[in-house]
Parts: C-alpha cells; sequence; structure tokens
C-alpha cells in the first residue's frame, strides 16, 4: 500500500456560462449541440487529458480506464497503487473533482483540458481550484477547494471570442466572425422550411452543429433510456414542432426541475466520515443514486406518455416522435422544452413519479420545477431564465415548509409563469391572486390550498361547464378589483351559475381561480390526471360508493 505521507493535489474543474452557451438561440438543434458540448468537457475531455499526461507512467491499461471511470467502482485506490497517477472522484452538476498524485501531473492534465476546451468548444468558460492534500480530512480538503473556487469564478477574466477585423462578416445576432461554411444534411432541411442547404456561420455555430450530429449518432442514455417495446423513437428538432399548430408562433413551455437540499445531503454524507477512504466511496454512490433516480424518472415518464398515442407523431424514417426534447439531464438538473398544453401534466406527473419511486426510503429525494409559457419565437435564454426563477420561487416555498421540520418532507412544488406578447415580465403584477406555487404529494391533498389538484378541478370545471365569454368576464373582473367580482358573482347567480363552486371557496383570494384563467388552453386536463393518478382514483371512490349504497 502506497503511503498517505505524501502531498496530494485535490482540484475542481467547473464548467462555466453554460446557460448562456447553451441557450443563446432558438435553434432548437444547436441547443441540443451545446448541450452535448457541455456533457463532453468533462466526461470526454477531461479523461482523455488526464489519459494523455499520465500515459508515460501507467503501463496497466486496464487499471487507467477504471480510475477515470469513476462509476465502476466506489473504492479510492490512488493511495494504493503507485501506477495510478490520478483518480477522477466524481463528475456531476458541470463540475469534476480529480485527486492528483504531484502538482505536475495536475497541471499537465489542466493546461489539456483548457487547450481542449478553448479549441473546440468557443464560448464556454473553464474554471480550475485546487488545494494541496495529506488525504487526512476529506471534507475540510473539499470546503476549502470550494472557497477557492468561489475566488477563482468570481476574478476570472472571460475573454471574448477574437473577432479584430471588419473586413469579415459578422453574425447578426452576436457579432462574431464567420469562418465557417456547413452543408447541411437532406434530413436536417426536410421539413424544415426557413433552412438552405449551405450555411455560413460562425465558429460556435459550427461546433454546436457537429456536437448536435454526433449527438444524434451516439444517442446519449441519460436522454435517451431504454424503453420496452419502442424501438427506435427520438423528439423534435425546431421549435415549430413543438407548436400545437406548427407554422404559427403558438405558445410552448420551458420547463427547468432542480433537487431540492441536495447540497445539504452532500453535506451529510460528508458529514458521516471524514477519512478519504470512507468518505469517498459514500459521495460516490449518494452522486450515483441521485442520477440514478433522476434518470428512472424521466424514464417512467416516457413510458406514461406512451400510452397517450394520440400525442405521438411519426417522422419520415418511421421513429415515433416525442411531444418534448430534453435539454439538459445531469444529476438533479433537468431542462426540456414541450408543446405548452402538456407542461404542467409532465412536469407534475415527474414530480410525483420521483417521489413514488422512493416510497420505501426514510429520506427521499425531492425536487421542484418552474415553467415558463412563451411563444416559439420568444427568445430563449429570456424564457430559460424565467423558467429558472419560478423553479427557486417553488423551492422557496419547499424550504419555507421544510424549515423546522424534523425528517423527510415528501411534497414538491410546481410554479409557472404565463408570458403573453413580449411582456418579459410574465404576470408578477397580479401576484395577489395567484396561489403558485402548487404542492405535488403522493397523498389526496384536497385540503390543502395550494394543492396541485385544487387547480385541476377548476381548469376541469371551466372546460366542462362555463362557457368562454363568461369566463373572460370574470378575468376581467379580477383585473378590475374585488368590487367588480362582487357583482359579477351576483349577476352569475342569477343565470345558474356558481362561482363559489368554480372557486371552491368563499373567499376570492383562496382560490386558484386567476391561475386557472391563465391557463385555459394551456393544461391537458386528461393527461393531468392521469399523470396524478385522479382518474383511478375517482374510479376506486365511484366502486366504494356503490358498495357502500350497496350494503
Amino acid at each position: 500500500m502506497d503511503s498517505k505521507s505524501n502531498t496530494y493535489i485535490l482540484a475542481k474543474y467547473d464548467v462555466s456560462g453554460i446557460q448562456q452557451y447553451i441557450f443563446a438561440t432558438n435553434r432548437l438543434r444547436e441547443n441540443v449541440g451545446a448541450s452535448f458540448q457541455v456533457t463532453r468537457i468533462l466526461e470526454e475531455y477531461l479523461p482523455e487529458a488526464i489519459k494523455a499526461a499520465t500515459a508515460p507512467q501507467q503501463e496497466n491499461i486496464t487499471e487507467s480506464i477504471n480510475v477515470l471511470d469513476w462509476k465502476i467502482q466506489d473504492e479510492l485506490r490512488i493511495f494504493k497503487d503507485a501506477n495510478i497517477e490520478a483518480e477522477i472522484i466524481y463528475i456531476g452538476g458541470g463540475n469534476a473533482m480529480v485527486l492528483f498524485r504531484d502538482r505536475e501531473v495536475f497541471q499537465k492534465v489542466s493546461q489539456n483540458l483548457g487547450e481542449k476546451v478553448a479549441r473546440g468548444c468557443q464560448g464556454i468558460y473553464l474554471a480550475v481550484a485546487y488545494v494541496n492534500s495529506k488525504l487526512n480530512s476529506f471534507k475540510n480538503d473539499v470546503n476549502e477547494l470550494a472557497k477557492k473556487m468561489a475566488e477563482n469564478k468570481a476574478n476570472m477574466i472571460r475573454q471574448p471570442i477574437y473577432s479584430p477585423f471588419p473586413v469579415v462578416e459578422q453574425d447578426n445576432s452576436n457579432h462574431q466572425p464567420i469562418t465557417r461554411c456547413l452543408r447541411h444534411k437532406n434530413e436536417e432541411v426536410e421539413n424544415t422550411g426557413n433552412m438552405q442547404a449551405v450555411e455560413n456561420m460562425t465558429e460556435m455555430r459550427y461546433q454546436k452543429w457537429m456536437a448536435y450530429r454526433c449527438s444524434r449518432a451516439s444517442k446519449n442514455k441519460n436522454l435517451y433510456p431504454q424503453i420496452a417495446g419502442i424501438a427506435d423513437y427520438d423528439y423534435p428538432v425546431d421549435m415549430d414542432s413543438l407548436c400545437r399548430e406548427p407554422g404559427n408562433d403558438s405558445y410552448i413551455a420551458v420547463v427547468h426541475i432542480d433537487g431540492n437540499g441536495m447540497g445539504r445531503q452532500i453535506q451529510e454524507v460528508l458529514g458521516e466520515q471524514d477519512a478519504y477512504e470512507k468518505a469517498v466511496p459514500l459521495l460516490r454512490k449518494k452522486s450515483k443514486e441521485i442520477s440514478g433516480i433522476f434518470r428512472n424518472t424521466y424514464k417512467a415518464v416516457l413510458m406514461r406518455l406512451w400510452e397517450h398515442k394520440e400525442l405521438l407523431r411519426t417522422d419520415s424514417k418511421g421513429d415515433i416522435i416525442f411531444p418534448l426534447r430534453p435539454i439538459v439531464l445531469d444529476g438533479d438538473d433537468f431542462t426540456f422544452l414541450c408543446t405548452a398544453d402538456l407542461a404542467i401534466p409532465i412536469a407534475a406527473g415527474f414530480l410525483k413519479k420521483l417521489s413514488v419511486s422512493q416510497k420505501e426510503k426514510i429520506q427521499k429525494i425531492t425536487a421542484c420545477a418552474g415553467i415558463a409559457f412563451v411563444h416559439s419565437h420568444f427568445p430563449f435564454y429570456e424564457a430559460y431564465r424565467i423558467a429558472e426563477e419560478t423553479c427557486s420561487t417553488a423551492k422557496g416555498k419547499w424550504y419555507e415548509e421544510k424549515k423546522g421540520k424534523k425528517g423527510s418532507m415528501d411534497k414538491s412544488f410546481l410554479d409557472f409563469r404565463v408570458l403573453k406578447g413580449s411582456e418579459a415580465g410574465g404576470t408578477l403584477k397580479h401576484r395577489q391572486w395567484h396561489m403558485r406555487p402548487y404542492s405535488v404529494d403522493t397523498e389526496d391533498q384536497r385540503i390543502e390550498l395550494d394543492a396541485l389538484v385544487r387547480l385541476y378541478e377548476t381548469i376541469k370545471k371551466m372546460e366542462e361547464e362555463w362557457p368562454s365569454n363568461r369566463l373572460h368576464k370574470i378575468y376581467r373582473a379580477i383585473l378590475g378589483g374585488e368590487g367588480q367580482l362582487d357583482f359579477l358573482d351576483r349577476e352569475f347567480t342569477s343565470r345558474g351559475y356558481s362561482m363559489k363552486e368554480l372557486m371552491q371557496t368563499e373567499k376570492w383570494k383562496d382560490s386558484p381561480l386567476y391561475d386557472a384563467l391563465e391557463l385555459r388552453g394551456l393544461c391537458k386536463v386528461e393527461l393531468l390526471a392521469d399523470f396524478l393518478g385522479l382518474q383511478e382514483k375517482q374510479v376506486n371512490e365511484k366502486m366504494e360508493s356503490e358498495n357502500y349504497f350497496e350494503k
């Protein structure tokens, strides 16, 4: 066994500027390619950089591969075998932690990786931090490493892409020089009326396109899980395909889902053991557990969508096309686009299935979701920012309820914002009428004012019992103030329409009515009922009622 008296280097690599890089454009293929590029930096380029730096010292090829693939084995082995010069501790969430035997290897790897990122991923920035370690306390080293990374990122100079010559043609959106000519494949141009067969573009766009083609060929297992009974399936490749009416500037949805309290759970793991030999295996297990649960939950969502054949379509090659497009699925971070009226059902279904899949666990992993309903031509980066912002609002509600509560909390929360026209602020000016964020739980929560089931029931009543013109009057009355609502309530009551039944409460501000009115045409209630298990529950309640009367 190698002595731990030597000084090792614990390093962290952080991919910076991810959101701006991935969501910089409304071209869906480039978004997918950019996401693939970000994944490659740590999953592909980092191992390659380590191999290049350590190849002369490493004779055992199998051992080298195992050290680089941290998911194969939980045990930390660098200090047990003198042939191992570097070992990846974990990769996830846009960063990686690596333990090096000495500074020289660390410097070679960092230089190799930096060059690969600079050449192959224009627009992405790589931050690096390290601490010297005697391998005495993993928790202390990790905390010190986090501080150094925060300092380095704060002081990092983000060098703009070099474009000094005014005679070079520039891209209209970002003013980068156009230096590449891309010949699109037939299937890329097919069914896309605004795409030319040959296109001049910047180096950054070209790299994203090449990455998109690689992602199509490799089909990342996170985004393309194997589903029994479905041989070939795919996702939409342009924004128009996500619209309910292709070709029109109709609504789509950007959905961002993020795990709750992940940092706290990692700190709890680090607090259990201090020695590297025991702490690293626990961290690896926790990281793999979180990623596995989110991947399996996404797979379960796809399987449920598969049962709704009316939502699927078939492309020219015969592949099944799902009505959503995953962009990022990394650990507890999940972002996707979909047809607008499927966003709340899919997001709520994901949150519920995430909890149900862990029903035997005491400490469950939960998440919150944020949804931005926008027109298909709305700036994608701004739409993602709003989805992330609404997710943060939902997480704030989760932390508020979690405060002072011992043990696990199974609730998840969902928030949304509907952007009309170019209204960047969404509907925040009428916040006093919002019941959201809504809670999603495995139990029936009709008694909870913020239960998503109440929103579902209000939308269902609106669609089944209320004419569109009366609903429009209610919406206008809400904007006019409580006095107008009272007057309208008396008018509708005289004509046989009960607004209090629609609101499910006596108090206006305790009702999901305004949220439901905003979502008119933006929520497929049958699918929401299916994902929440309401149809099955209603059948069971009906059977119990019939059995009761028979007795």
